[in-house]
C-alpha cells in the first residue's frame, strides 16, 4: 500500500510539472505573438488578435465602472475609429509581466501609436490574461495613466 500510494504521489507531481512545461511564458506570447501584430497593417491582422482575446472582456474605466463585452465589438468598432482618425499602428514599447500563478498573468504595456502626418502618442493598458483551452487569452483591460506607471516616451 506504501508504494501505490507513493507512485500516485509521483504521478501526480509529474503531471504538475508536464501541465507548467506545456503552459507557454505569457510575457513571451504577448511580446513575441500579440505585439508583432499591432507594428505594421493592424487592419489586416484584426482576425489574429481576436484569438488573443477571450470571447468576452471585461473593461475598467478610470471612473471605476465595469463593462462586459465580446471581443468582436470590443476591437473592431474601436479599430475602425482609429483608422478614421488617422491611425496607422502601434508599437510595443514597454512591457510589465506578473505572473500571479499557472494560468493567470497580468500586464502593463505602453505602446507607441502612430498617425497620419507623422504624429505619435505614447498610449498605456493594464490586462489580465488568463491560460484558458490551451492558450493565453486577454480577459480584462483599463487604460492607465503612462507616466503613474513608470512608462514615457523618452
Amino acid at each position: 500500500m506504501k508504494r501505490l500510494l507513493m507512485v500516485l504521489a509521483a504521478a501526480c507531481f509529474s503531471a504538475g510539472a508536464i501541465a507548467d512545461e506545456t503552459i507557454g511564458d505569457p510575457e513571451t506570447w504577448y511580446r513575441m505573438d500579440y505585439g508583432p501584430l499591432w507594428a505594421s497593417e493592424p487592419e489586416e491582422n484584426i482576425d489574429q488578435m481576436l484569438g488573443f482575446y477571450a470571447d468576452t472582456v471585461e473593461t475598467h474605466s478610470a471612473d471605476g465602472q465595469i463593462t462586459r463585452s465580446d471581443k468582436h465589438t470590443w476591437l473592431r468598432e474601436p479599430m475602425q475609429e482609429w483608422l478614421a482618425d488617422g491611425w496607422l499602428s502601434s508599437e510595443l514599447q514597454d512591457l510589465e509581466m506578473d505572473r500571479i500563478n499557472a494560468t493567470t498573468a497580468s500586464f502593463k504595456a505602453s505602446w507607441l501609436d502612430r498617425y497620419e502626418d507623422s504624429y505619435e502618442e505614447l498610449a498605456c493598458g493594464w490586462y489580465l490574461a488568463d491560460y484558458r483551452s490551451g492558450a493565453w487569452q486577454f480577459t480584462a483591460y483599463a487604460d492607465i495613466d503612462c507616466e503613474a506607471h513608470g512608462f514615457s516616451d523618452e
